[in-house]
């Protein structure tokens, strides 16, 4: 009965956990550039067996051993970001832009650097490439990037130029292996690697929109839901159980 109680929390714990990523997805949905979040879910035993396997001493043997006879609920391993790329959709805006190699280089209020798939960007009054949220894009160099009032033309590399050839800087894309980035906001991540600079694969007048698929997510969502509802049952029942197990032993004088 112990064991019972053990498994429905964890299962309630890894449900409720999972709900809130999921509500996550779905709420930016219609986020340019977001990626979404998926879960890894492990039995429990089988988390803490990984823990305690290096460790040759005697006592976290035996730990390992009770634990591997008691654990058999659910767990959160880890959440990772799914990086698929999201469609590609025309915005009307010659600034936007979308690539299919990397992700644009963004400078923080505070200097920090960030990395977006999200290209929504725009010219400030002081005719410097900017997002949605007025954050500078940088160049290859770290640099600001000066856009032409009109007439812009950016080639697949990132090259900024007018009709008459004349060329205002470069629109630099950086790649990582995904375990480099971490999520750090809506559709930005930073990482503490450098990452490789790439050329290639910029879109113009083009927005990526989100990789989430709002039905797959919603009925994900449900099934997450229906799980967490059920153990929620199962862990009242064996705490009634408990509670009628105590009162009759206490009657008998146990």
């Amino acid at each position: 009965m112990i064991k019972g109680l053990y498994s429905s929390f964890t299962a309630l714990e890894a449900a409720w956990r999972y709900q809130d990523v999921l509500a996550n997805n779905v709420a930016n949905a219609s986020t340019a550039g977001f990626k979404r979040e998926v879960a890894s879910q492990e039995s429990f035993a089988d988390v803490l067996l990984s823990q305690h396997t290096p460790v040759p001493a005697p006592l976290p043997a035996r730990i390992q051993q009770v634990i591997g006879q008691i654990g058999t609920g659910s767990f959160i391993a880890e959440f990772a970001t799914d990086f698929q790329d999201g469609t590609l959709l025309p915005s009307g805006n010659e600034l936007s832009l979308a690539t299919s190699a990397g992700f644009f280089q963004i400078e923080g209020e505070d200097g920090t650097r960030f990395y977006t798939r999200d290209g929504n960007f725009s010219r400030d009054g002081g005719g410097n490439l900017v997002t949605s949220q007025g954050l500078y894009v940088l160049d290859p160099d770290g640099a600001h990037i000066t856009v032409p009032g009109e007439g812009t033309r950016i080639a697949g590399d990132g090259t900024i130029s007018t009709e008459d050839g004349t060329t205002y800087g470069t629109v630099a894309t950086w790649d990582f292996q995904p375990a480099q980035l971490v999520r750090a906001g809506e559709s930005y991540f930073t990482s503490a690697t450098p990452g490789q600079l790439v050329s290639g694969g910029i879109r113009q007048g083009m927005i990526e929109s989100s990789n989430i698929n709002i039905v797959e997510e919603m009925t994900t969502l449900m099934a997450v839901k229906r799980t967490f509802q059920a153990n929620q049952t199962v862990l009242a029942k064996l705490d009634e159980t408990l509670d009628q197990a105590a009162g009759t032993l206490g009657r008998y004088g146990v």
